[in-house]
C-alpha cells in the first residue's frame, strides 16, 4: 500500500507514521512538507491513500509561514486529469477553524477530516479505522491448501517457499512465487472437511485466485494404488455422507468432478517427458522411507476416482465399506471434496484440483515413515501443475 503524507510538523509526522506502521499491513510511506512538493508527487505516481494537513507552506522554505491550503489541495488532487483523482484523502489538522470553514467543500470532494490534538490518542483510533477502509484488496494467482503443517513444510524443503508464516485475515499463510505468479500456502486450524471448506471458501472470496488446490498425503486402495503414487481426483465424493437407520448406514453420495478442460490438461501435463522424473529428482530416501527395501523412488501420477471423509480410516471393515461404494475408487483422505465443492460453488469459479501421495492402505498398518517423502513429491507435482495451468 503506497501512502503519501503531506505534513510540515515533525512531531505530528512522527505520530502519523507510527499509526500507519502499526496497521499490520505492508505500507510504503512517502513524505513531503509543502504544496509544491505535494503537486510533484501526485503528478508522478498513483497512491492508495493521501494524508495531508490543511495548513501548509507553499514552497517549504524555512522563513515561509504556513497557510490554509484546503482549496489548493482539492484543486490539485480532484482534477480529472490527476492520477490520484479517485485516491482517498484524509486531512489531519490541528487547526479546527480551517476544517470547519472548509467543511462543505471537503465533504463535497469526499475528503475526510480528523482533528489532531497533541498528547491525545483519540484522533489515532479514528485515523486507524479510516486507513483500514483504504487498504487495497490483495489478490493472488493461486492458493495451495495443506491440511497439515508437515505438508506445507514440504514446499520449504523443496526450496519453493521460505519458513515464514504470516496471518492474513485470520488465515495462517506462507507466501510463494511460481515464475512471477504470486500465491499462498494456507494451513487450516485443523484437518478435515469442515475446516477445509471454511478456509477454501474464505480464501477464494478474499484473494480471488485463478487456481485453488491441495497437496499432501492420502490413503490408497490396495490393488489400485501403491505407496508414493500421486492421485489427482478426477471425481471426488464424501464417503461418510448419508443417513443412519435401524438397518445401519445408508450412503448418500454426490460426486464432484474436475472441470473437464482441467482434467484433459492435467492428463497431458503428467504424461509429458520429464514431468514425473522432475518430481522424483533430488528426493533421497532413508532406510525407513524405502518401499520393500528399494532405494529407487517409483512415482506414478494419474487421475482417478477418490473420496473424502471426516475421520481417519484405520479399520478393515470401514475400508471394505469405502471400497464398495465405487469399484474404481483408488484413494481416500479427509479434505479434497471440501475444496472441490467450495471452488465449484463459488461465483468466482476458480480452477481447482488436488494431488496427494499415498502413504498407507487405510488398514490397521498405519505409520508415519512415508509421510515426508509423500508430502514432498506431492508438493513438487502441485508446483509443476500450477506452473503449466496458470
Amino acid at each position: 500500500m503506497k501512502v503519501l503524507v503531506v505534513e510540515d510538523n515533525p512531531q505530528k509526522l512522527s505520530e502519523i507514521k507510527g499509526v500507519l506502521n502499526g496497521i499490520g499491513f505492508e505500507i510504503n510511506i512517502k513524505e513531503c512538507d509543502s504544496i509544491f512538493k505535494f503537486n510533484t508527487e501526485i503528478t508522478k505516481e498513483k497512491f492508495d491513500l493521501v494524508v495531508a494537513d490543511l495548513v501548509l507552506p507553499i514552497f517549504g522554505k524555512d522563513e515561509e509561514e504556513p497557510q490554509d491550503v484546503t482549496s489548493k489541495i482539492i484543486e490539485l488532487i480532484r482534477d480529472y486529469e490527476s492520477k490520484n483523482y479517485k485516491t482517498p484523502v484524509i486531512a489531519i489538522t490541528q487547526f479546527s477553524d480551517s476544517a470547519e470553514s472548509n467543511f462543505s467543500n471537503l465533504n463535497k470532494y469526499d475528503i475526510n477530516v480528523i482533528t489532531y490534538e497533541q498528547g491525545s490518542d483519540e484522533w489515532k483510533s479514528a485515523f486507524f479505522r479510516k486507513i483500514e477502509l483504504c487498504i487495497p484488496k490483495t489478490t493472488y494467482d493461486f492458493i495451495i491448501v495443506c491440511a497439515l503443517e508437515k505438508e506445507a513444510a514440504a514446499y520449504i524443503e523443496a526450496g519453493y517457499a521460505k519458513p515464514k508464516t504470516s496471518i492474513k485475515y485470520g488465515l495462517s499463510c506462507q507466501d510463494m512465487m511460481i515464475e512471477g505468479h504470486k500465491g499462498l500456502i494456507i494451513v487450516p486450524p485443523r484437518m478435515g472437511l469442515v475446516n477445509t471448506s471454511i478456509v477454501s471458501a474464505r480464501a477464494i472470496d478474499l484473494f480471488e485466485p485463478k487456481i485453488i488446490c491441495m497437496s499432501g498425503i492420502c490413503a490408497g486402495i490396495e490393488g489400485n494404488a501403491n505407496i508414493y503414487d500421486i492421485v489427482i481426483p478426477s471425481q471426488c465424493d464424501q464417503h461418510d455422507a448419508g443417513k443412519w437407520t435401524s438397518k445401519g448406514f445408508v450412503p448418500e453420495s454426490y460426486s464432484i468432478p474436475l472441470i473437464h478442460d482441467t482434467e484433459i490438461a492435467i492428463n497431458r501435463i503428467v504424461k509429458e517427458d520429464g514431468f514425473v522424473d522432475a518430481v522424483a529428482q533430488g528426493v533421497h530416501l532413508s532406510e525407513s522411507e524405502m518401499v520393500d527395501g528399494s532405494s529407487t523412488l517409483d512415482v506414478k501420477i494419474y487421475t482417478a476416482t477418490t473420496s473424502s471423509g471426516s475421520s481417519v480410516i484405520a479399520d478393515e471393515k470401514m475400508l471394505d465399506y469405502i471400497t464398495s461404494q465405487h469399484r474404481k475408487k483408488t484413494a481416500f483422505e479427509m479434505e479434497s471434496y471440501a475444496l472441490y465443492e467450495a471452488a465449484r460453488r463459488s461465483p468466482l469459479k476458480p480452477n481447482y484440483f488436488s494431488a496427494k501421495s499415498v502413504v498407507d492402505n487405510g488398514n490397521t498398518n498405519k505409520g508415519d515413515e512415508y509421510h515426508r517423502v509423500a508430502a514432498l513429491i506431492s508438493a513438487k507435482a502441485v508446483y509443476g501443475l500450477i506452473k503449466e495451468l496458470i
